[in-house]
Parts: C-alpha cells; structure tokens; sequence
C-alpha cells in the first residue's frame, strides 16, 4: 500500500522539548502533542537500571523514589564530556538524549500509523560546536533513525522561518530573535539573503539565565515570608523535607510565575506536615523580584545587537520572542525600548514548527555540520574506554510496511532502553563468580557503621563536628547529622553556630551519581558556583537558600572516597569555599 512521506522536527530543550510533524491528514505544519495534556514534555531522564530510562514526567515520578537517578537537564551534559554516570552506571551521553528523542519518535510515529519520518529536523543552539550537534545525531541515530535522513537547523533560524511564515521579509531585512527559555536566554541577529533564506550575523547565550532562575526568586521571596511567619517549617523545607513536597511547592512557584503573565495575582500552595499553608503574590511583587534578573536578558540582548552594528531600533524588523519565559508581561515592555516587539502562536513550540519549514524552503542548505573522517551516526571516540562500543551504523534503507511498524516504532520507544546494556561494558549474565565479587566490592564502599563514617572523614572536618544523629535508608548507607563544634574555626564560617549543619554519608555508587548532579547544577537549579579540584575527583556546588544574602547551602561529593557532604547555614559563597578547603574537602 503506498504511504505518504512525511517529515518531523524536533526541539530539544533544556527544561523541555517540543515537536512538530507534516500532518497526517493536511499534510500542513501541526504541533505534537507529547502528553495527553501538552505539546511539551520535560526533557528530564531517569535511568532505573541499564535496561530502564524513564524520560518526561515519568522521570520525575521516579525521582521522588531516589534523586541520583535522576538529570533534570540532559542537554546542559552536551559538549561536557562524551561519557556521564547516572545512578551508578556510565554510558556515553548521547543515550540520555537518545531516550528522550525516541519517545518523541515514537508518538510521532503512532499519529502516522506507525511510519516513520522521511526526514528528521533536530534543533540546537546556534553558538554549539560540529561535536554538540554530532551528540543529537547519535542519539537519533542510537533511537533508529538513518542518519542519511537527519537535518540540523539553528534554532534562531528556525524561528525567524516561523516569523517569516506571515510576515514577508524583503533581502537585507533584518530580524531579533530573543529565546528565553527554562534553561538558557539566546539572543541572535538574521538577516535575509537574496535568495529569501536566513543568515545569522551575531549571537550571544547565557547558559545559566532562564526561567528556572526566576522560579528561583519567587522560592526566595516564600522563604523569605515563612522565615517570618514560621521559622520551624522553614528548617524543615530546607532540611527534613522529602522530595515530594519539595517538588510540590516547586511546581506550585512555577504556576503561579506562569499564572502572573495573565492575572494581577497568584496564590502559592506550600505543603506542611499538618497541612498546607497559602501565600499570595502580586504581579507587581513579582516585577519588582525579577527586575535585576531583566536587566541581564536585556543587556545581553544590546550586546548582540552593537554585535551585529544596530544601533537604533528602527534597523530592525522585529524582536521576535520566543520560549516560554518571553511571555512574561515587564520583559515584553522592557524589550519595546530595544525594538518592535513581535509574538506569535505558542512561543514554546514556534523552534520546532520553524525547523520544518527551513528543510521545506531550502533543502540541503541546513546540512549537518562536517566532522571530517566521522563516520555518521557513530560517537565521537576521544577518551573512550575499551570496554564501549559505539552504536553502529543504521542502514541506508528502512523497513517497509508492517515491519516498520514494528522495527521503527519499537526501536524508536523501547530500543533506546534495551541498547543501554551493551554500551554499559556490562555482561548481561556474568559468571557466578564474577557476580559475587561485584557484590562484595560494591558493599565495601558503601558505610553503615558510624565509627567507620567517622574515619573515613578528612580529620580537619571530623575533629571539628559533633554528631547528634544517625539514619539510614533501606539497603542505604549510614547518614549522619552533626553540629560544627563551637570552638572550631569553621563556626565563624556560618551565620550563626546553631544555624551550622554538617550531614556527611560514604556510598561510592551514589557518589557518581552526586556528582553528576553537582556539575548539572541539579539541586541548585543552575544559579550555584560549581567549585573542583584540580584533578575533578570532587566537587562541590555552593547556592543561595533563603531570600537574603545572609543563609548558603554547599552539596559535595567525591567519587574516589565515595563521600557526600551537606553543609547549611554558610554566610556566604566566599565562607563556603573556606568550608571546603579548611574541612580538608578540597585541598
């Protein structure tokens, strides 16, 4: 039976991803719903097992269960090294993006009777280097997609298409493009060549500036307003809390930051043990928090504009705000003092809408970058361990009729999971012997007994901490809660010694997986100070916890030693690192 060929773009994020597919039916640009509720989905992952990856809102189900399994944000791992461990297990870092990829396929496949794209359009930052893109071709590739049928597009071209779409743009013309998204603001200047395609001619990116550092204001301000009203529910939040509720008073911010975009107020719903308490903030509150946060976007956005030799706003065309955070009401007003201002549809999914119209208008011109002797759909090979094996290489030709619908879509949803196991180096049956010592190696490292804790602990720190208490987690090390003595030289390092919490554990396998989390900026939500030493066997992220200045927070980990350190009530980022190096955590 002849089929219709149809083609899929897809945008993924940092926070989250989105698609966009040649209907089924119109044969027109449509959006993808990737939940029964969205056309997004979150980009985060789960890795479970070797043979289980959660991705989207089942991975953050599965976090609340146990957060080292957890990356919130698989696309800040992407140029940072080509391999990651995640829950005790490492991989190359394609995988994680090959999960999410796949279950995106996947859908996308099922709205076309189980046929895959002719053609796959794959976004990504404008500023990223030919080894970023080569990392979302071989996990598409990985999620059995030929490579011969993969496009990259910019992302900033793809939306000056979308804007294009309805507004015609004379050569020489000149077009904004300002995404600000959950993780990340890119600002880039297009222009429009003679042969009515887009040429960008200045970008600039701020990798740690996005929406989750506004949610991260709203949660200082609740902080700020239960340190007065209720100061023993804010050392539980901070401290005893389970993830769950954390995540629920997270999710409750990030609502009420969208639900101000259209209404004068919101309320925040924040968990307690005996029940839940209400705040309520107003849109101007909320301007006033964000202000200095604003001012960044913009001064980044004149930086690229003088880039790009604008100097006044009637040189421009438009501004075109994409992502989610563009919709908030005082940026577009600041942005009106920069240039014309212009919004359409979703800004959330205009990227993945735009990518399929470039491939449409200018075939081949959006080609992947050359990376010379690579070998397409194969991971780049720098520092890889023997014991890998790189995912090889598709064939040319696709499966046609009912076998596509089993060998695309399967591969597309499931065979991202079951491919895990031959890139972990593992035998999926070891022998007997082989199993054992495994076992025993892995309890070794693991500490339940409290002297040995105390140990294993840099003498600087365990001579200055008294410890009041012990708990350990079902088949989980020993975690212990201690004060920093008085007579110590690091209780003058917080802001003040009742405020001085140290909770120190040894598990080398949640070790590996902290330190992922470290590095992502996990637990900081991006807005820490990521500190390491020389040979990057610890490491350490240092964060804000309450409104004012006064209250930080480090998480530590070393993955040679398997220990993990929280530390609370730190005067400041410069206290935190004297923490570190006096404790004897980093020399």
């Amino acid at each position: 039976m002849p089929t219709t060929a149809w083609t899929l773009a897809i945008d993924f994020g940092t926070s989250n991803s989105a698609a966009a597919h040649s209907g089924a039916t119109s044969g027109g640009i449509e959006t993808l719903s990737l939940t029964h509720t969205s056309n997004l989905m979150p980009s985060s992952v789960y890795v479970a097992a070797p043979d289980r990856i959660f991705v989207g809102d089942a991975a953050v189900d599965q976090a609340q269960q146990n957060p080292a399994g957890f990356v919130a944000s698989p696309k800040r791992l992407i140029g940072a090294d080509p391999f990651c461990t995640v829950n005790g297990f490492r991989f190359p870092t394609y995988v994680l993006v090959a999960a999410v990829l796949g279950s995106i396929i996947g859908r996308a496949c099922s709205a076309h009777a189980g046929q895959p794209p002719s053609q796959l359009v794959l976004t990504h930052p404008e500023a990223w280097a030919p080894q970023q893109v080569r990392v979302l071709v071989d996990a598409a590739a990985h999620a059995g997609v030929d490579p011969a049928t993969i496009t990259a597009v910019s992302e900033p071209r793809a939306a000056a298409a979308h804007y294009s779409r309805s507004h015609a743009m004379q050569p020489g013309a000149r077009i904004a493009v300002f995404d600000f998204g959950g993780g990340t603001l890119d600002v880039a200047v297009l222009t429009v060549a003679d042969d009515k395609t887009f040429r960008v001619v200045a970008a600039r990116g701020d990798n740690g500036l996005g929406g989750k550092n506004l949610d991260a204001l709203v949660q200082r301000w609740v902080e700020e307003r239960l340190a007065d009203r209720d100061p023993d529910l804010m050392t539980y939040l901070g401290r005893d809390a389970p993830v769950d509720v954390r995540q629920a008073l997270g999710d409750s911010i990030r609502r009420a930051k969208e639900l101000l975009s259209e209404a004068p107020s919101a309320t925040i719903t924040v968990p307690t043990p005996a029940g839940r308490q209400t705040l309520q903030i107003t849109r101007d509150e909320f301007d006033e928090l964000i202000a200095r946060t604003v001012d960044q976007a913009l001064s980044l956005t004149r930086a690229t504009l003088l880039d790009a030799g604008i100097t006044d706003p009637g040189q421009l065309s438009a501004l075109y705000l994409t992502g989610g955070s563009s919709r908030i009401p005082l940026i577009q007003r600041r942005l009106t003092e920069i240039g014309p201002v212009a919004t359409l549809d979703d800004p959330k999914t205009v990227v993945a809408q735009g990518a399929l119209l470039t491939v449409r208008s200018d075939r081949g011109t959006a080609a992947l970058p050359d990376r010379g002797d690579l070998a397409v759909g194969r991971p780049e090979q720098a520092a890889v361990t023997p014991r890998f094996d790189a995912p090889p290489a598709p064939s040319s030709r696709r499966p046609r009729g009912r076998i596509a619908l089993v060998a695309v879509a399967l591969v597309a949803v499931v065979g991202v999971i079951i491919g895990v196991v031959a890139l972990l180096g593992r035998d999926p049956n070891p022998p007997a012997d082989a199993a054992g010592a495994s076992t025993s190696a892995a309890a070794a490292t693991m500490i339940t007994d409290e002297q040995q804790l105390m140990a294993a602990l840099p003498a600087s720190l365990r001579e200055a901490i008294n410890c009041l208490s012990g708990s350990t987690e079902l088949d989980g090390p020993l975690r212990l809660s201690c004060r920093v003595a008085e007579d110590s030289s690091l209780v003058a390092l917080g802001t003040r010694p009742e405020a001085l919490f140290v909770f120190v554990s040894v598990d080398q396998t949640k070790a590996k997986s902290e330190i992922v989390n470290i590095r992502n900026g996990t637990y900081s939500n991006g807005k820490g100070v990521l500190v390491e030493d020389s040979e990057r066997i610890s490491a350490a992220d240092i964060y804000q916890t309450t409104a004012t200045a006064e209250s930080y927070q480090l998480r530590y980990a070393n993955t040679s030693t398997g220990l993990m350190v929280t530390v609370m009530g730190l005067k400041s980022v410069d206290d935190a690192k004297t923490f570190l190096t006096r404790s004897g955590l980093i020399p």
